[in-house]
């Protein structure tokens, strides 16, 4: 009789072990679910910034890097070393992108998905600074301006000479006064998410820097044009216009 109760008793644990593990399904292998495809990251060329501003009061170069710089700031985005798009356009005789077909082809020879141009248009350090931007974004597979030939975007805000007929995907401007609340409230959350008030200045250091004024309102072009290029209607500032 005990070895009869025996046997019964190992005949039930097999149910008894299953029913254990499904009350815990941590112990039993499950599903796992599939991992996100993650899209190879965007490349950008940021060409030599232009001035045509009139000031002589900051390094266009410099500002260059910052661009360079705060793109990085960005998920999934990456960004073709300054100095090999110098390079490339010392090894064509140039110095700075002049035409939409020099930003087209840049992209297309450094491997990238666009030609970022940016010009100054309105400069002055002075408190409370003032900064105008005007960002392009050359696609490497541009779209053609269409058969009447008319530039994408009005003749006063063109950068770039239009003659190749090429117009950029998108296009950003505006001007950066700090003496406008609005843009002192924006540069608060910038400065906050980036750093907090470590300075002893707080955010204002955003406003008495020169550097980091104009890396605020880059970034701010630049989160602008990324938007748009998803398609996403939120974007409301800079004022845009697309190609």
């Amino acid at each position: 009789m005990v070895t009869a109760l025996r046997a019964a008793r190992l005949r039930g644990a097999p149910l008894i072990l299953i029913a254990y593990l499904s009350a815990f399904p941590g112990c039993a292998e499950k599903e796992r679910p599939p991992a996100p495809v993650m899209s190879p990251p965007r490349v950008f060329v940021v060409a030599p910034v232009l001035n045509l501003s009139g000031s002589q009061d900051f390094d266009a170069l410099k500002v260059t890097d910052l661009v360079a710089s705060e793109f990085l700031e960005f998920p999934n985005v990456t960004v073709v070393p300054v100095n090999l798009t110098l390079a490339e356009l010392a090894r064509r005789g140039k110095q700075a992108v002049e035409t939409p077909a020099d930003a087209v082809e840049l992209a297309r020879v450094l491997g990238a998905d666009a030609t970022i141009v940016t010009a100054v248009t309105e400069y002055s350090p002075y408190a409370p600074p003032v900064i105008g931007l005007i960002m392009q974004w050359y696609a490497s597979s541009p779209a053609a301006i269409g058969a009447t030939g008319e530039p994408a975007v009005s003749e006063a805000t063109t950068v770039l000479s239009d003659e190749t007929r090429l117009a950029p995907r998108w296009q950003v401007q505006r001007v950066y006064n700090a003496a406008d609340e609005q843009v002192l409230e924006q540069i608060r959350s910038f400065a906050d998410a980036r750093e907090g008030h470590e300075s002893p200045y707080g955010w204002r250091r955003y406003v008495r820097s020169q550097e980091l004024y104009v890396r605020y309102a880059t970034w701010a072009m630049i989160r602008t044009m990324l938007k748009l290029d998803k398609n996403e209607d939120t974007a409301h500032e800079p004022s845009e216009t697309k190609s």
